[in-house]
């Protein structure tokens, strides 16, 4: 997986290279990502000031109700409502894939409210595959400086799963993303 990571990184270095346009590479990060403990760092290439191609890693820890590892790489493909400019807020909308590798352990006790899993016992490494639509805006309040909301609904499939228990194996799962990206442009 890093060997892709670093290929299209490459790649996306190649083509702001042969770029002639104002905005071309946004680097960011995910602030709302620091509740998981770890850092979250998104790479996005824009084309003609209407589309972009973002690409995100992401890992973190939650330990709300369960013990929550994860890491991962998504793939956003974006279109821009208006043309990217400073002091303008520009929405947009797209469709994403990823991959996200997870780690859940959790002791039933309370109630089955979905994303806290409290009332359900789990114990399961897996790697899924997950898609879905995504939107959002960007905001260019000063040169240079971002700011970005996203939201995304999909769903991830699992597979590679070892379960630890005796309970079956899960099968996929909702995905739901929320981010809120600092970063600069180049």
């Amino acid at each position: 997986m890093k060997k892709v990571l670093l290929i299209m990184l490459l790649c996306i270095a190649a083509l702001t290279t042969q770029s002639q346009e104002r905005v071309g590479l946004l680097v960011k990060t995910n602030v709302l990502n620091a509740l998981a403990k770890r850092p979250a760092i998104s790479v996005e290439k824009t084309f003609k000031d209407k589309y972009g191609l973002e690409l995100s890693y992401t890992t973190g820890e939650l330990n709300w109700g369960r013990h929550y590892e994860f890491n991962g790489f998504l793939l956003r493909a974006k279109i821009y409502a208006d043309d990217i400019e400073t002091n303008s807020l520009i929405p947009f909308y797209g469709l994403y894939v990823g991959n996200l590798n997870k780690q859940i352990v959790s002791k039933g006790e309370v109630d089955n409210t979905g994303f806290f899993s409290i009332g359900r016992t789990l114990n399961f490494d897996a790697n899924s595959l997950r898609t879905g639509a995504n939107i959002g805006f960007l905001f260019i309040p000063k040169k240079r400086f971002i700011l970005e909301g996203t939201t995304a609904l999909g769903y991830g499939k699992y597979f590679n799963v070892k379960n630890y228990i005796t309970n079956p194996s899960p099968k996929g799962y909702l995905d739901f993303q929320l981010w809120f990206s600092v970063g600069y442009y180049f």
